[in-house]
Protein backbone atom coordinates (compact mmCIF):
# COMPACT_ATOMS: atom_id res chain seq x y z
CA UNK A 1 0.00 0.00 0.00
CA UNK A 2 1.48 3.74 -0.87
CA UNK A 3 1.34 6.40 1.28
CA UNK A 4 -1.60 8.07 2.71
CA UNK A 5 -2.96 11.53 3.20
CA UNK A 6 -6.15 12.20 4.83
CA UNK A 7 -7.72 16.12 4.42
CA UNK A 8 -10.81 16.84 7.35
CA UNK A 9 -13.26 19.75 7.25
CA UNK A 10 -16.31 19.79 9.21
CA UNK A 11 -19.03 17.83 7.18
CA UNK A 12 -16.71 16.31 4.02
CA UNK A 13 -18.30 18.74 1.76
CA UNK A 14 -16.28 21.22 0.27
CA UNK A 15 -12.99 22.12 1.20
CA UNK A 16 -12.01 18.61 1.90
CA UNK A 17 -13.36 17.23 -0.84
CA UNK A 18 -11.43 19.92 -3.48
CA UNK A 19 -8.11 18.93 -1.42
CA UNK A 20 -8.92 15.32 -1.93
CA UNK A 21 -9.42 15.91 -6.18
CA UNK A 22 -6.47 18.26 -6.61
CA UNK A 23 -3.94 16.05 -4.43
CA UNK A 24 -4.77 12.63 -6.13
CA UNK A 25 -4.60 14.52 -9.76
CA UNK A 26 -1.39 15.41 -8.91
CA UNK A 27 0.72 12.95 -6.35
CA UNK A 28 2.92 10.11 -7.87
CA UNK A 29 3.75 8.18 -4.90
CA UNK A 30 0.54 9.56 -2.29
CA UNK A 31 -3.11 8.83 -2.11
CA UNK A 32 -5.27 10.76 -0.65
CA UNK A 33 -8.94 10.69 0.94
CA UNK A 34 -10.86 12.90 3.46
CA UNK A 35 -13.93 12.77 6.15
CA UNK A 36 -15.49 15.22 7.92
CA UNK A 37 -16.08 15.71 11.55
CA UNK A 38 -19.66 15.17 10.74
CA UNK A 39 -20.54 13.47 8.34
CA UNK A 40 -22.83 15.70 5.28
CA UNK A 41 -26.10 14.08 3.37
CA UNK A 42 -24.08 14.77 -0.01
CA UNK A 43 -21.30 16.85 -1.65
CA UNK A 44 -22.10 20.48 -2.18
CA UNK A 45 -22.65 21.02 -6.02
CA UNK A 46 -20.93 23.97 -6.00
CA UNK A 47 -17.93 21.80 -5.15
CA UNK A 48 -18.72 19.30 -8.33
CA UNK A 49 -19.35 21.85 -10.84
CA UNK A 50 -15.96 23.69 -10.04
CA UNK A 51 -13.92 20.09 -9.55
CA UNK A 52 -16.08 18.99 -13.26
CA UNK A 53 -14.81 22.41 -14.85
CA UNK A 54 -11.19 21.42 -14.46
CA UNK A 55 -11.45 17.75 -15.08
CA UNK A 56 -11.53 16.44 -11.79
CA UNK A 57 -14.00 14.71 -9.66
CA UNK A 58 -15.49 14.62 -6.72
CA UNK A 59 -15.75 11.38 -4.41
CA UNK A 60 -19.42 10.05 -4.70
CA UNK A 61 -19.99 10.92 -0.87
CA UNK A 62 -19.16 11.95 2.77
CA UNK A 63 -17.55 10.26 5.31
CA UNK A 64 -17.19 10.81 8.74
CA UNK A 65 -14.16 10.53 10.82
CA UNK A 66 -15.61 7.66 12.71
CA UNK A 67 -15.58 5.66 8.80
CA UNK A 68 -11.76 6.06 8.83
CA UNK A 69 -8.34 4.54 11.05
CA UNK A 70 -6.19 7.74 11.56
CA UNK A 71 -3.70 5.32 11.94
CA UNK A 72 -3.71 4.38 8.36
CA UNK A 73 -2.52 7.62 7.21
CA UNK A 74 1.49 9.18 7.05
CA UNK A 75 -0.26 12.91 7.09
CA UNK A 76 -3.43 14.26 8.38
CA UNK A 77 -4.81 17.59 7.26
CA UNK A 78 -7.13 19.35 8.80
CA UNK A 79 -8.57 22.35 6.23
CA UNK A 80 -11.06 24.49 8.30
CA UNK A 81 -10.74 27.76 10.07
CA UNK A 82 -13.73 26.72 12.61
CA UNK A 83 -13.34 26.26 16.48
CA UNK A 84 -14.98 23.43 16.24
CA UNK A 85 -12.50 21.88 13.62
CA UNK A 86 -10.82 19.86 15.91
CA UNK A 87 -7.26 18.82 16.71
CA UNK A 88 -6.96 14.85 16.29
CA UNK A 89 -4.33 12.77 17.88
CA UNK A 90 -1.89 12.15 15.26
CA UNK A 91 1.34 11.88 15.27
CA UNK A 92 2.09 14.49 11.71
CA UNK A 93 -1.13 16.83 11.64
CA UNK A 94 -0.83 19.91 10.30
CA UNK A 95 -3.72 22.59 9.91
CA UNK A 96 -4.41 24.48 6.85
CA UNK A 97 -7.05 27.77 7.85
CA UNK A 98 -8.99 28.15 4.89
CA UNK A 99 -12.79 29.95 4.54
CA UNK A 100 -15.80 27.33 4.32
CA UNK A 101 -17.38 28.45 0.96
CA UNK A 102 -20.58 26.53 1.32
CA UNK A 103 -23.63 28.94 0.66
CA UNK A 104 -20.96 31.79 -0.38
CA UNK A 105 -20.21 33.77 -3.92
CA UNK A 106 -18.69 32.05 -7.06
CA UNK A 107 -15.97 33.85 -6.04
CA UNK A 108 -14.88 32.62 -2.52
CA UNK A 109 -15.37 29.01 -4.19
CA UNK A 110 -12.92 30.00 -6.69
CA UNK A 111 -10.55 31.51 -4.36
CA UNK A 112 -10.70 28.62 -1.95
CA UNK A 113 -10.42 26.30 -4.93
CA UNK A 114 -7.05 28.11 -5.74
CA UNK A 115 -5.96 28.45 -2.42
CA UNK A 116 -5.90 24.91 -1.98
CA UNK A 117 -4.27 24.21 -5.18
CA UNK A 118 -1.45 26.22 -4.37
CA UNK A 119 -1.31 24.69 -0.82
CA UNK A 120 -1.53 21.19 -2.35
CA UNK A 121 1.24 21.76 -4.88
CA UNK A 122 3.75 23.30 -2.17
CA UNK A 123 2.96 19.64 0.00
CA UNK A 124 3.21 17.76 -2.86
CA UNK A 125 6.75 19.42 -3.79
CA UNK A 126 8.02 18.56 0.12
CA UNK A 127 6.22 15.02 0.31
CA UNK A 128 7.50 14.00 -3.07
CA UNK A 129 10.64 15.45 -2.64
CA UNK A 130 11.16 12.93 0.46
Amino acid sequence: MGKKVLFVCIRNTARSVIAEAIFNSLAKNYKAESAGVERAEKIDEKVKEILEMRGLRAKEKPRSLKDVDLGDYDLVITVCEESSCIVLPHKRLVRWHIEDPVGKSDEVYEGVFMEIEERVKGLLRKLEGE
